[in-house]
């Protein structure tokens, strides 16, 4: 009796986890280890890709109905859209030297008259 009072409840919790774990993987083991379980999972999964690939032909017809585009639809305009930034980024990289020279060239300087420049030119 006294070594049952100077037991660690935890010590009992994690002999009462310990166990009950051990009896789950057992049954589990035993279920899931069938052919029939197998099968029917198999049969499952199965079906289930079946009505996903109808839905999805549902909704790509009721979306062309309605002219609203579709997953397809936005995915290659996103990459039409990447195939364009690539292209100008390939431009802005060409252009950059020629640009960086007409800003460092010398501009002539308007002269410096005492009429404005329209007055100038009209006489």
């Amino acid at each position: 009796m006294a070594d049952q009072e100077s037991q660690n409840p935890l010590d009992l919790w994690r002999q009462f986890i310990t166990d009950s774990e051990r009896q789950w993987n057992g049954f589990f083991k035993d279920v899931l280890g069938t052919d029939a379980f197998s099968t029917s999972m198999n049969a499952w999964v199965e079906a289930s890709l079946t009505v996903q690939r109808m839905i999805a032909d549902q909704l790509e017809r009721y979306y062309t109905a309605f002219n609203i585009p579709t997953h397809g639809d936005l995915v290659a305009l996103g990459e039409r859209m990447k195939a364009i930034e690539d292209t100008l980024g390939r431009i802005e990289a060409q252009m950059a030297p020629v640009d960086a020279v007409s800003r460092t060239a010398v501009r002539p300087k308007p002269a410096r008259t005492k009429r404005p420049a329209a007055a100038n030119g009209s006489r």
